[in-house]
């Protein structure tokens, strides 16, 4: 087997992990979560200030971002 094809048989696994641990994220009802707010201002141009959230689950390690400008 080439060097090639045993990197693209490990990407293919490494899919199917990354797949596994997506499911698993999104059936977890995040109930220990951390926040983070963070901003962006005092910019010359106020419309340009910018405000958001990051979340950390402590049950299955899920991170996302959330716009707090709204």
């Amino acid at each position: 087997m080439k060097k090639i094809e045993k990197i693209e048989s490990l990407r293919k696994e490494i899919n199917k992990i990354y797949k596994r641990i997506y499911r698993l994220q999104e059936s977890c009802k995040h109930r220990h979560v951390t926040k983070k707010h963070g901003s962006n201002t005092g910019n010359y141009d106020p419309t340009q200030d910018c405000y958001w959230t990051d979340f950390i689950c402590l049950d299955c390690d899920k991170r996302w971002t959330e716009d707090g400008s709204k």
